[in-house]
């Protein structure tokens, strides 16, 4: 196969895959893959000089009766620089490749790595949230300082200033919401007098107004909206964020800029249509 050649050709150059699974695949496939790897690297017109493997510096044309194992063999004889060249023209010719590289080696592990992130705002914001039910109303209105404390800590955490916006406002959707699921008595200190969902909003706000938006994120949001616990059919991002801004918004009919919490929604529908287009 295709893939065995290109995943060989990337760890000779020093690009390694996301997983710890390509040897026992490729003892899997090795046997099964000859003509079709071959005749991938010869249809791309690869015709390359390379002067570390031959020193009469003649022209190299891989031959299409080479198996598997022959063409590996070639392709460790060839320096990094040539290596790359023999990349380049495949991705400039074959866009698929360049495809199937940033997904083995990058896509796969930069939106895990987001997901979890996220899971354990969650978690946390939960936690923190819901640390004192046990206790009586009274009492948790007397330490509701210590909620809001660590409430503000979560979010100053968030890395407002993310690669990826759409990330950094889930981070903040999910904070809000766990932190609106509070006893009431935390509630209303949190919200009423340390005024967190001001801070949320302006920091929703700053996102909006700076957004970072990668295409190819479109195609994940869904996936990672239902892996968080969410129904996208009821319950999309965009919903649940207009949902939450309409609650914070009344517990701060005070503030002279409370029109940032309908601002922030009208930003966001933009947002989300563009990804619902890439969906579709």
């Amino acid at each position: 196969m295709v893939n065995t050649i290109l995943y060989y050709l990337l760890s000779l150059i020093g690009i390694k895959p996301i997983d710890d699974n390509y040897h026992q695949l490729h003892q899997r496939q090795r046997q099964q893959e000859k003509e079709e790897a071959c005749r991938h690297i010869t249809d791309s017109a690869f015709v390359l000089q390379e002067k570390e493997f031959n020193e009469k510096d003649e022209r190299k044309v891989v031959h299409p009766s080479l198996t598997t194992n022959e063409l590996q063999d070639w392709l460790g004889r060839l320096s990094k620089m040539t290596l790359c060249q023999i990349l380049a023209s495949a991705m400039n010719e074959y866009p698929e490749v360049a495809n199937c590289i940033y997904q083995r080696h990058y896509e796969k592990k930069y939106f895990m790595t987001k997901l979890n992130q996220l899971k354990l705002i969650q978690l946390q914001a939960r936690a923190i949230s819901h640390r004192l039910d046990n206790l009586r109303p009274s009492d948790q209105f007397g330490r509701a300082s210590e909620i809001a404390e660590a409430l503000q800590q979560l979010v100053r955490s968030l890395h407002l200033h993310s690669d990826q916006s759409f990330f950094t406002l889930f981070g903040l959707i999910i904070l809000a919401q766990e932190s609106l699921m509070a006893p009431s008595e935390v509630r209303q200190h949190v919200f009423y007098h340390v005024k967190l969902g001001r801070i949320l909003i302006l920091e929703m706000s700053t996102v909006l107004k700076n957004f970072v938006y990668l295409p190819f994120i479109g195609n994940h949001l869904t996936d990672h909206w239902t892996q968080l616990g969410y129904d996208p059919q009821t319950e999309n991002w965009l919903s649940c964020l207009e949902a939450i801004c309409s609650k914070l918004a009344r517990y701060d009919i005070t503030w002279e800029y409370r029109r940032e919490y309908q601002e922030v929604i009208t930003i966001a529908k933009r947002y989300y249509s563009q990804t619902v287009s890439i969906i579709k």
